[in-house]
Parts: C-alpha cells; structure tokens; sequence
C-alpha cells in the first residue's frame, strides 16, 4: 500500500467515524461501527476495546470485531497479569510485533490459536483518568510505524469522549428521574450513592448531613459500606479535616488514607478497604447542610472531570432532601388543618 493509499484510507476512517459518532447510536453500537471502520479501513484483521473496571482491576470486553466466541470467551483479562495491558494503562502505546517471540500477553497460546500474530494496544483515556484499552491485531507479523499508531490513538481518543459522554449521560438522567419520581428521601439518596459507585467505579459512598449545632456529621444514606464501619463512631467536624474542608464550600480529596492526615478514623477505613476519598458538599439555597463522599479501594487521584460529576449529584441529592423536607412539612400543615376543620365541625355540629 502507498503512502497515498495509506493516507487516503486513514482520512476515510475518520470520516465513518465522525459520521458514526453525529449519528443516534447507542453506546455500544457506536464502539462497534468505530471497530468495524479500523478493520475494514485500515485491513487489521480485528479489534477490540475493553474498560476497566478500577475495583477490580479487570478489563471488560465492551465491542470487539474479527475474534471468535471462543477467544473472547477465553477469561477474564487481569491487569496484574496483563504486562502489556500495564504498559498501556500508563499512558503508553504497546506494540507486540510478533507475538510468537514477545512476550506480554496473559493468554498467549489462545492468541496463537486464534491466528493473531502482531498487537498494537492504545490507551482509552480522559483528562489522566483511565478507561480502558484498544487494540487492534493482525494475522501477520507487523511493524506499526509511528503514523499507524497516532491514527488508533486518535480513534482510541473518539472512542473514550463517546464512552464517557454516554456514561455521565446515562447516569445524569437516571439520577435526576429517580430524584424526581419518589418522595421516599431513604430510596431516592440510596438509588443516588448505587449509580456514584457505578458510574465513578468506586467502592462505596454515603451522605452526612449536620445536625442543628453544626458540629456532627450524621448518616443518611450509605452503599457499600459494612455495618461495622458505619459504626466506628460518630463523625465529629472538629475532628475531622477533610469535612471541615468541604464545609468551607470546596471538594476535598485524600489520595491515601494510610499515609495521610485528614481522615478521623484512618485505621477503621484501612480495614474497610478504603484507601482514596473524595467529598464534596451538599448545599440548599447557597447553606451547606452536609458532605457527599465517594471511596475508592485502590490509590486514586480524582480528576477534575470526575470532581464535577460528583458535585452535580450532591446538588441532585440536596434537591432530593430539600423535597423531601418541604414534603414533610406540608404533611404536617395539612395533618394541623385538617385537625382544626375537624373540631370545628365537630363544634358546629354540636351547637
């Protein structure tokens, strides 16, 4: 192929691809037709993209175009044995030119067995927060030269602004039905932290508000936390620096909790299996009535991206509690009127 031809056909993938993304397809339809564009434009003889699953430390099979039901049926891809998933998920591209010599594959007799033979492997990433991977493979033994591989690292680009504009739309608009459909606040606060630690893929989250003297934070929801460690203690503001910080009216993060000051009970979190946090506050008409924290089990630094979904739930949550509160007192005035009609009925009746 000349480089003309190399040219022509790159410039015809993106368009398919820009085209594809201007189109009303679904997430997953959208990663496959991007899949099915570098295949058939690029001649690779398949490709695949898989997400991470930061909990777990996995790599979960999104789309995939040329490989078998067996091959992706293989196992479950784990980072810890992945080396060139590793690599990639440091911000690098990977090229494995002939598999049958370089190493760095988890399943490498299936990948033989399969009839791969060359591996190119971008990273799925937005603003430094990691989603997963692309790779693209080949029958033959390949070079990828450096042109080859800034093409699939700009798809690889598309692909995780598509992802990640699908998940936050997704998530936004479970939420705010949810927050809208019930006046239930223990449901609706629940269904909240449920899609936080789905969407953030983090391991749990719960909601603090202050009591009347502003100086203890007390539970009102929480998912994926043991009943053990929502236990240790009360949660105290003057003891506790990283809600002090988030009841100033910022977001405030502890990368870990193990080897940072800031958290009030380091060693009961330690033993939960949590090690990064991020809270923000929840604020009603310009007032900060609590904190919104998401916990991680592994190290991880919050990117700005992931600061700001989380501050749009809380102002949800905050609409979920204020409902709920301006409820509960109209309950309460339509009990006292509804008493007051009744005894002067009762009066009238009697006269």
């Amino acid at each position: 192929m000349t480089g003309d031809e190399k040219v022509h056909r790159a410039i015809r993938a993106f368009y398919n691809i820009a085209q594809a993304m201007n189109a009303s397809y679904g997430r997953q339809e959208l990663l496959q037709r991007m899949l099915e564009t570098i295949v058939q434009e690029l001649g690779y003889k398949a490709a695949s993209i898989r997400l991470l699953d930061h909990e777990r430390q996995t790599l979960e099979i999104q789309a995939a175009v040329g490989l078998s039901e067996r091959y992706l049926a293989k196992g479950p891809i784990e980072v810890a044995h992945s080396p060139i998933d590793r690599e990639v998920l440091q911000g690098n591209a990977v090229v494995l030119h002939d598999i049958l010599y370089d190493g760095g594959l988890q399943y490498p007799d299936e990948a033989r067995a399969e009839g791969i033979r060359s591996v190119l492997a971008v990273p799925l990433r937005i603003q430094e927060r990691n989603l997963g991977v692309l790779r693209v493979y080949t029958a033959e033994p390949h070079h990828f030269l450096q042109d080859e591989q800034l093409l699939v690292s700009a798809v690889a680009n598309l692909a995780a602004r598509a992802i990640r504009n699908s998940q936050l739309y997704h998530a936004m608009h479970t939420i705010a039905s949810e927050v809208n459909s019930s006046l239930k606040l223990n449901e609706v606060l629940k269904a909240l932290l449920r899609n936080v630690i789905q969407e953030m893929n983090c391991k749990a989250a719960s909601i603090r508000l202050l009591g009347p003297r502003k100086r203890r934070l007390h539970l009102m929801a929480a998912e994926g936390l043991s009943e053990r460690y929502l236990k240790k203690g009360d949660i105290w503001v003057k003891d506790s620096p990283i809600d002090r910080e988030v009841l100033q009216g910022r977001p405030a993060m502890i990368y870990d909790v193990e080897h940072e000051v800031g958290f009030q009970y380091p060693e009961e979190a330690a033993r939960e299996g949590i090690r990064s946090v991020l809270a923000v506050p929840l604020q009603v008409k310009g007032q900060i009535i609590g904190v919104l924290r998401a916990y991680s089990a592994q190290p991880h630094r919050f990117c700005e991206e992931e600061v700001e979904f989380l501050e749009a739930i809380a102002d949800l949550g905050a609409i979920a509690i204020e409902n709920a509160r301006l409820h509960e007192a109209l309950s309460e005035k339509y009990e006292a009127a509804r008493e007051d009609w009744a005894g002067w009925y009762r009066f009238l009746t009697l006269s």
